[in-house]
């Protein structure tokens, strides 16, 4: 047997070096060569390499061949309690499992796919699914052919899509301009897009580009905030976030208070990174469309303002990160992602861009943990932020305690804001998945009002639904296990680590990991030893185990911790 042949759907599924109704031509030549390079590979070395990973490691039930799995019996997987119940599609390899992860820039729909057996959320009968998740890559537009497929295929080969039009249904696409990319006119029309760029009303015309068109549609579609991975969040200083609670008493103190700037950007202006004109409008003559002219604004407004620093490169952004009071999170080609190293890092972040929503909204208000402008009032940003006294900046500073943890992947990138894991942006999109199931006929922007689940989850509050053992912000508590030395908590760096595994040290952390709800990666908990440090767990942090930090020890993805479910 080399393939996987499924009675239900009649179908056998191959490894891609072979072919044949049962599996039986083993590909060889041009024509293993032609297939390798349709699948985004640079050569049949690479296409055929043991070392192409399988999506959740095969559940550890199956053999992975070169990134496909030989399945085993089912053995007793059990959904959680809890909604969202999601079928997953079992669609052809070569829309999915086929393809080069190692060309992933983006690796959010990855990990999804695998959080959602690590969660439990994920249901095998599809009568009993409230969704249906179609998990194909779309990254940009010339991946638009892959979703046409996947869609025609479950329309013909089982009976959901047309049961429904396709509105229990949805997909996660990643590129810069979001649904606007791969959508497929009226085959995709009713699916719901989960994407990072909300832009909702069309600046096409205003920008003089098609770049621009309204892309995300609010009935149905969701905005997700941007993964950023461990080696990015160590890069940018988030780390050391504000919002840990050792951050007051712990953290240096030439970062403990805000002393950096009023307002704070640095990064590209100008899209070909030519320094912008001071004297003239435009001032940015070469690219007129890009970040929709609000970086450029921003710079010719306040440039040289007294308590701005307004720059296209900062040596000290790691440190501007955590010290300035507010910090611009613009658009870039399509959506940004300085809004959320902002969020998380405990700067308040500003954001502009007119018709464009943020992540999570309408379910969060960005206004209560931030600073919405108007594109129109660019020129009066000042007095805008003058305006905000002492006591409001205070309860933002607050309430954005609470919307990181929805922008943070915590249950893959480990703990660094003393939190849990429990509001994560993975577990976060489950909820809003699992309140629009209970109330399909209702506006996004009053979900919350009927829900009470999901208001209370959006507020981080004990009430949302198994998260009763928590406190109001999701804190971690109770926790087992070993301090480290570096800024992931590796005592003495890899070597050592590994040895205390052998040890014995290690088995106690694994024990520790399946009662704890996540380990931490903050250099503020290295020397506590209450907490147990993501190293101390695992040989590499920046490479999470499938299904993410809380399944280490587990031996099987669905088998992993389900602490709130």
């Amino acid at each position: 047997m080399h393939g996987v042949c499924n009675e239900e759907l009649g179908r056998c599924d191959c490894p891609r070096t072979r072919s044949g109704a049962a599996c039986e031509v083993q590909l060889t030549g041009e024509a293993l060569k032609q297939r390798c390079k349709s699948m985004g590979f640079s050569g049949v070395a690479a296409c055929t390499s043991d070392k192409n990973t399988c999506p959740n490691n095969c559940l550890r039930r199956g053999t992975c061949v070169a990134g496909f799995c030989l399945c085993q019996p089912d053995r007793g997987y059990a959904p959680r309690a809890a909604g969202p119940r999601v079928y997953i599609y079992d669609l052809p390899p070569e829309l999915t499992t086929w393809r080069n992860d190692d060309r992933l820039d983006r690796w959010t729909t990855r990990h999804f796919l695998e959080m959602l057996t690590a969660s439990g959320a994920r249901v095998g009968d599809p009568a009993a699914a409230d969704w249906f998740y179609l998990p194909v890559r779309l990254r940009s537009s010339s991946d638009g052919h892959v979703l046409r497929r996947a869609l025609e295929y479950v329309r013909t080969a089982q009976p959901w899509f047309n049961a429904t039009g396709g509105r229990d249904h949805f997909v996660m696409a990643v590129g810069d301009m979001g649904r606007l990319e791969s959508e497929r006119g009226p085959l995709s029309a009713n699916v719901t897009f989960v994407t990072h760029w909300g832009l909702s009303a069309s600046k096409a015309e205003q920008l003089s580009s098609p770049h621009w068109r309204a892309s995300h549609r609010n009935a149905t579609d969701i905005v997700l905030p941007v993964y950023l991975s461990l080696r990015k969040l160590q890069k940018f200083g988030i780390l050391n976030s504000r919002h840990h609670p050792k951050f007051a008493t712990l953290a240096p103190p030439e970062v403990r208070e805000r002393s950096g700037p009023l307002f704070w950007f640095a990064g590209r202006v100008c899209q070909d990174s030519s320094p912008p004109q001071t004297d003239v409008w435009p001032n940015c003559p070469k690219a007129m469309g890009y970040s929709a002219m609000t970086r450029q604004a921003v710079y010719f407004h306040h440039w040289n303002r007294t308590g701005f620093a307004v720059l296209r490169g900062d040596k000290q952004y790691a440190k501007h990160l955590l010290t300035s009071k507010y910090c611009f999170g613009p658009m870039g080609g399509g959506h940004g992602q300085r809004q959320f190293q902002a969020a998380l890092a405990g700067c308040v972040p500003v954001v502009i861009g007119d018709g464009v929503l943020e992540a999570w909204e309408p379910y969060l208000d960005w206004n209560q943990f931030g600073v919405r402008v108007a594109e129109a009032d660019i020129p009066r940003l000042h007095e805008i932020l003058a305006a905000i006294g002492p006591g409001e900046y205070a309860r933002k500073v607050r309430s954005l305690r609470c919307a990181a943890q929805h922008m943070a992947f915590s249950g893959v990138t480990g703990a660094y804001m003393g939190e849990s894991g429990r509001f994560d942006a993975f577990e976060t999109l489950l909820a809003v998945l699992a309140a629009r199931a209970r109330h399909p006929d209702t506006p996004p922007e009053r979900l919350r009002q009927v829900d009470q689940q999901l208001d209370a989850f959006m507020d981080c509050r004990s009430g949302a639904e198994e998260g009763g053992e928590e406190g109001k912000e999701g804190l971690l508590s109770g926790r087992v296990g070993a301090a480290g030395g570096d800024i992931t908590g590796e005592a003495g760096g890899p070597d050592q680590a590994t040895g205390a595994r052998k040890a014995g040290g290690g088995a106690k952390a694994m024990t520790a990991a399946k009662t704890q709800p996540l380990c931490s990666v903050s250099p503020y908990d290295k020397a506590d030893p209450g907490v147990t440090m993501c190293a101390a767990l695992y040989r590499n942090p920046f490479q999470p185990p499938a299904g993410g930090l809380r399944c280490v020890g587990a031996g099987d993805v669905a088998a992993c911790p389900r602490h709130w479910a």
